[in-house]
């Protein structure tokens, strides 16, 4: 079969299309043979009104292959076979089509399989084999057409004989990949989870023996993880193509596997993992990336076939909303920002499509601010907006800021499982008022209270997830002794915020015991902190002697212990140690922050902060100055680099903590208010910043005075305040978590009234 080319053939050779004669005629792909080199198709017109039989393709049409930490590499070295332009041409009816590298892959496979007399794709009886495959039997270039097909293709695989899901060529993981899928779906569940196996890890084969599991050796975790991070399974399409398909098989390359195995092999990973707390196959994945399981996605699509096709309740259909499909496939991508809502059609009801009808011509922005009302008003739920990522992020601009930005394969809900009730029992059913235009939403709630500091913002750093960062401990030190809103002491505060008093399942409160595990972090991200002063010492004094540039800051170490030495004599050139607990408290945690400059971002000053903190509340959960040093000598975190300067820290018996601090934390910072609450907000939040408490909410929101985009600037703060404010339009940053509040405390508080609230 022809290579790939770019796309050179004038209109007068090319396919033209007909149109489909009736509302339930859809087009299938017949192969022919090869003719010089070329694949012959066939395009024929069936009618799913006579209940014909075909199969239908479930592909993605780009680069198929894994990509992320080790396989990047090869997906970037494949990648120029994939482009737009590079295109195979196809013979059909004499005339020239052009598909894209990856559907001509699985053709030239189908091809070989079919002329074999044991293939499992022969059809019975004297019909032919044909496929429905969307890029070839519907007219692309036809958006009419394109956007009423969309509609019908719940139909076109629920009347599909089978499925075959197409996952790309195969390559160096692929063997290995199905082999240790075959070693999972043959162990009994039950004894894999009760093993000492730590998936997507290497470990002896004593360990496998002593469980009696087959072994799986650590090639064969990489391999699972490539074929887990193939681009199918995080496309959007495959959901309605999964829960609706009467039969599923997959192919990789020459290899052909039964969904039911995999399914099989994935539960065997999850139900394994819940035991251990915590997910190992996220080692695969980039720093930038959604901290997902990689078997996640397999599971998730085989629970709503369950549901979909399941016989625990007498309409197992109605399990599967439109919105908990949108919260559930946000992780899925699609090539399209408007199929993250049309790509869900086919499993909604009658009456849910003829309100939201497809149309390809609409703004984005438009689609997406529709949707949100839609599930407001419907569902009567404001948890859509707790999607609402931080602005720096988003992709679609722009759009009302109260609008989430489905493009995105990440959203991080703050509050969403019904453990919080911001707003009070008696506020917990929404208020939405009629507005003036599409992109103004027009809510009931509180101004509360305003931010007044923020933490640094560390959104973009590539190790992000393992650098501490010394706001936090400068906000804390700004917080009463004990905390004023709950009498905890203000180093458990810090940890429940950071974590939003969540474990990473999303039960609350979260442990007691997360304090240690805290404590541990925080040290050995200190540890990391040394190795990178370190290193920049290294490299700037490197460069002082070959190019006499400056050398190495003052305050810059060479290490953890050369720290800790710099930092115990500071302390005591600044007479610290002369000072008691109630002067420490007086002197050296009041506005205006303490040691908060940039100078003082080096690890020493670090050090001090955590000293004040330690040496201000008994038993705290941040580590002194001993505990430091003694976690030098026995760390209970091993950092290790996946590519470049690119790390990741993993404890080995408890990640609990860990996990459920970089579910919430990820971007987002610490803020503190004008009435000494802490929380949990947007990267983008500021000072000045409000916290509203809106009706039906479970959380509180950030808002900013003005349209998005508007600055006020802090001098207009005062004179804000002074005005009445009902008519005033406000932009929503984001959702927020705020110790002490979160419970309905606030409706309590003086002065607690419900307004109008207009978001632009």
């Amino acid at each position: 079969m022809g290579s790939p080319t770019a796309v050179t053939a004038d209109d007068h050779q090319r396919y033209q299309y007909k149109p489909l004669p009736t509302a339930t005629s859809i087009r299938v792909l017949q192969i022919k043979g090869v003719q010089e080199g070329k694949l012959c198709i066939s395009l024929e017109l069936i009618d799913l009104a006579d209940d014909p039989f075909f199969y239908a393709l479930s592909y993605t049409w780009g680069n198929p292959h894994a990509n992320g930490v080790d396989f990047t590499e090869h997906f970037n070295t494949v990648s120029g076979e994939y482009t737009s332009e590079s295109k195979t041409e196809t013979v059909c009816h004499g005339k020239s089509i052009y598909i894209q590298t990856n559907l001509a892959d699985f053709l030239q496979e189908l091809q070989s399989s079919l002329e074999q007399q044991d293939s499992p794709f022969q059809i019975p009886g004297s019909r032919e084999f044909r496929i429905w495959v969307d890029a070839v039997c519907i007219n692309q270039d036809d958006l009419e057409e394109r956007a009423f097909q969309v509609q019908m293709m719940g139909d076109v695989y629920r009347k599909a004989a089978r499925t075959i899901i197409w996952l790309g060529r195969g390559d160096q993981y692929t063997t290995d990949a199905v082999e240790a899928i075959s070693k999972l779906a043959a162990c009994r569940q039950d004894v894999f989870v009760q093993s000492n196996i730590t998936p997507f890890r290497q470990q002896e084969p004593d360990v496998y023996t002593a469980s009696g599991v087959p072994y799986i050796s650590w090639m064969e975790w990489c391999s699972l993880a490539a074929f887990f991070k193939r681009q199918w399974f995080s496309r959007l399409w495959i959901v309605q193509e999964v829960i609706l398909s009467r039969e599923l098989s997959l192919m990789c390359g020459s290899h052909q596997i039964c969904w039911e195995v995999l399914v099989t092999a994935a539960r065997t990973v999850e139900a394994r993992c819940k035991v251990l707390g915590f997910s190992p196959s996220t080692l695969f994945m980039q720093a930038h990336e959604i901290a997902v399981a990689l078997e996640h996605n397999t599971v998730q699509l085989a629970r709503w076939r369950d549901f979909y096709y399941g016989t625990s309740a007498p309409e197992p259909q109605t399990r599967i909303t439109f919105e908990n499909l949108i919260y559930d496939t946000w992780i899925f991508s699609a090539t399209d920002p408007r199929d993250k809502v049309y790509g869900m059609f086919g499993l909604m009801k009658t009456d849910l499509k003829a309100k939201m009808a497809v149309d390809y011509t609409s703004p984005v922005e438009l689609i997406y601010a529709l949707t949100t009302k839609h599930m407001i008003d419907h569902y009567s739920s404001l948890q859509i907006l707790s999607c609402v990522q931080d602005a720096s992020i988003r992709r679609i601009k722009p759009s009302p800021s109260w609008t989430p930005d489905l493009s995105l394969p990440y959203f991080n809900m703050m509050c969403s499982n019904g453990f919080f009730c911001a707003a009070g029992v008696e506020n917990k059913t929404p208020q939405l008022l009629p507005s003036s235009s599409w992109d103004r939403l027009k809510l009931k709630g509180c101004l509360f209270d305003t931010i007044v500091e923020t933490g640094n913002d560390r959104t973009n750093h590539v190790n992000s997830s393992v650098l501490l960062d010394p706001s936090w401990f400068e906000l804390c030190m700004l917080l009463s002794q004990p905390y004023q809103h709950t009498g905890e002491p203000r180093t458990e505060v810090l940890w429940r915020t950071l974590c939003a008093n969540q474990t990473s399942e999303s039960v609350v409160p979260a442990p007691k015991d997360y304090g240690i595990l805290f404590k541990e972090l925080l040290s050995a991200m200190i540890m990391v902190r040394a190795e990178i002063e370190s290193e920049a010492y290294t490299e700037d004094q490197a460069k002082q002697e070959a190019r006499g540039d400056p050398g190495p800051p003052p305050d810059c170490c060479t290490g953890f212990m050369d720290v800790l030495g710099k930092a115990k004599e500071k302390w005591t050139f600044a007479e610290f140690d002369t000072l008691g607990r109630e002067e420490i408290l007086r002197h050296l945690c009041q506005r205006p922050r303490f040691l908060s400059s940039d100078r003082h971002g080096w690890l020493i000053y670090t050090l001090t902060k955590l000293q004040i903190l330690a040496l201000t509340e008994d038993n705290p959960n941040t580590p002194n100055w001993e505990e430091l040093e003694q976690f030098f000598y026995n760390p209970t975190y091993v950092m290790r680099r996946k590519k470049g300067h690119d790390m990741v820290l993993v404890r080995q018996n408890d990640e609990r903590f860990s996990a459920s601090f970089h579910k919430r934390y990820g971007k987002r910072k610490l803020f503190l208010t004008e009435k000494g609450y802490l929380g949990l907000g947007p990267a983008s939040a500021k000072v000045g910043d409000v916290v509203a408490i809106l009706a039906g909410a479970e959380g509180p929101f950030i808002l900013r005075h003005g349209h998005p985009g508007c600055d006020i600037g802090e001098e207009n703060q005062e004179e804000r305040k002074e005005k009445e404010g009902e008519n005033e339009v406000m932009s929503l940053v984001g959702q927020a978590y705020v110790h002490g509040i979160m419970n309905g405390e606030a409706v309590e508080e003086e002065g607690f009234k419900l307004r109008e609230i207009e978001l632009a």
